[in-house]
């Protein structure tokens, strides 16, 4: 059964203001992190605005399931490159892309409970 659903869009130069600026990206995880930092330096504004993304469209689409908040998202990406998120009891449907100045993100939220 689907919970929820949530688009979000950013300006990816949101992002780069932030690196340019050396302003810590705190909702990353260690992992997200770590791999964030073997992109090549002109990718990863846009890579984090990817995630930034994924994360307020899960959260609006979780938000009604439980509470939670985009710290609480770990998104990681499959050997394909394709994004994803693991969170017990429930199935995850992640897609980002990227356009010019922009990162979209949509979320699908699907409870393993019937």
């Amino acid at each position: 059964m689907i919970v929820g659903v949530g688009c979000d869009i950013i300006k990816i130069d949101r992002i780069t203001k932030y690196l340019s600026k050396n302003i810590p990206i705190q909702f990353l995880t260690e992992n997200e992190f770590a791999y964030c930092n073997q992109l090549p330096s002109h990718r990863q504004a846009e890579w984090i605005a990817g995630r930034f993304a994924a994360k307020e469209a899960l959260y609006k689409a979780c938000n009604k399931a439980f509470k939670c908040s985009i710290y609480d998202f770990e998104i990681l990406q499959n050997e394909d490159g394709s994004p994803y998120c693991k969170i017990d009891d429930y199935v995850i449907h992640i897609s980002i892309a990227h356009e010019k100045e922009y990162a979209i993100a949509y979320a699908i939220v699907e409870s393993t409970q019937v």
